[in-house]
């Protein structure tokens, strides 16, 4: 037991019982284990993880807690912050996996590099099962990240309050992005850290990946809206919010250029999503950003996709400034 801090390491689970033994394993053999408290949110699923809690009782600090109903895993783990106390928080998903023995130890000596990081946010690998994709530089999963609980309750920073249930994850890391200032700031690691295991049934896989191309993009954008929304009424006068903006809408264009190319029957609804999102955050904006900005946002997105393979083989079928000329032209039209 060393004298940083201790973890809350936090699980939503939903009928989970034939995967979480290798997320739990993968806890069990952290090197500061002994400075780890380890909460199963149980989202609901009539069944419960009291094997497990015995099973692993003897080695960790471990508890179930129930949800009185059914909430999807944004709300299972605004449970989780709320019946925990620990000076530190991460977050796991039950079909996954820690990448090995000194994964929060690294976290958790990156947070105390410097006294002014409150969120580390590391890199994370994705099986794909024919290969590994990296994550790098992320900042909407809740893989491979470590929080202060100091921070996350002074700028109440939560999860999405009504019932989302896709990309709320989103939401939550930016309002961590937003409320970033001199003195509370989030480090970016290289390390990985997290590894999205592959499981065929899980909400981003069964259905042939329906729910990236459909749920998930439109829950991206909504949470995004919202978010901005939010940050905006708290931090008015913060450059931050005014690039995330910006860097939403590159992200919208990468995102629609994988539909476009993985699941074309997806492209009017997330072409509308985009709209949705130009006409409520982008349009007041629009006249207000250097093109220095508008290509250093564009550039940052697009290398990190490159960086994580995402757009190994799209040829864009749209320019990205078109894609904003298309945008304006037709929010006019529905404005008439």
């Amino acid at each position: 037991m060393s004298d940083l801090p201790k973890i809350d390491v936090i699980i939503p689970a939903y009928k989970a019982q034939d995967t979480i033994l290798r997320t739990l394993s993968s806890i069990a053999e952290q090197e500061i284990l002994d400075d780890l408290e380890v909460t199963i949110v149980n989202d609901a699923d009539g069944i419960g993880y009291k094997q497990f809690i015995d099973m692993f009782s003897p080695f960790m600090k471990i508890k179930e807690l129930t949800m009185p109903e059914n909430g999807g895993p944004g709300e299972a783990r605004q449970f989780g912050i709320n019946n925990t106390n620990n000076p530190l928080i991460t977050f796991i998903d039950a079909d996954d996996t820690f990448s090995g023995r000194f994964a929060l130890k690294i976290l958790r000596l990156n947070m105390f590099s410097d006294p002014r990081i409150s969120c580390v946010f590391s890199n994370f690998l994705e099986d794909q099962q024919q290969a590994y994709l990296q994550h790098p530089n992320d900042q909407v999963w809740m893989f491979g990240k470590l929080y202060k609980r100091d921070f996350i309750n002074k700028y109440k920073i939560h999860f999405p309050p009504e019932n989302s249930r896709s990309n709320e994850d989103g939401f939550f890391n930016t309002l961590c992005r937003l409320y970033q200032n001199e003195n509370e700031q989030i480090k970016f690691i290289s390390d990985i850290t997290y590894y999205w295991c592959y499981k065929e049934d899980s909400i981003t896989r069964k259905d042939n990946a329906d729910y990236s191309y459909n749920g998930s993009f439109v829950g991206y954008c909504n949470n995004q809206i919202n978010a901005l929304k939010e940050a905006e009424k708290r931090v008015p006068f913060n450059g931050e919010v005014m690039k995330q903006k910006v860097l939403v809408l590159c992200n919208l264009y990468e995102y629609f250029l994988e539909t476009q190319r993985s699941d074309p029957k997806y492209e009017e609804q997330n072409w509308n999503c985009c709209k949705e999102y130009y006409k409520e955050i982008y349009r007041d904006i629009k006249d207000k950003i250097s093109d220095e900005v508008l290509a250093d946002c564009y550039n940052e997105i697009m290398r990190n996709c490159y960086l994580g393979n995402k757009m190994y083989q799209i040829i864009p079928r749209i320019g990205f400034k078109e894609f904003l000329a298309q945008l304006e032209e037709e929010c006019q039209k529905d404005s008439k």
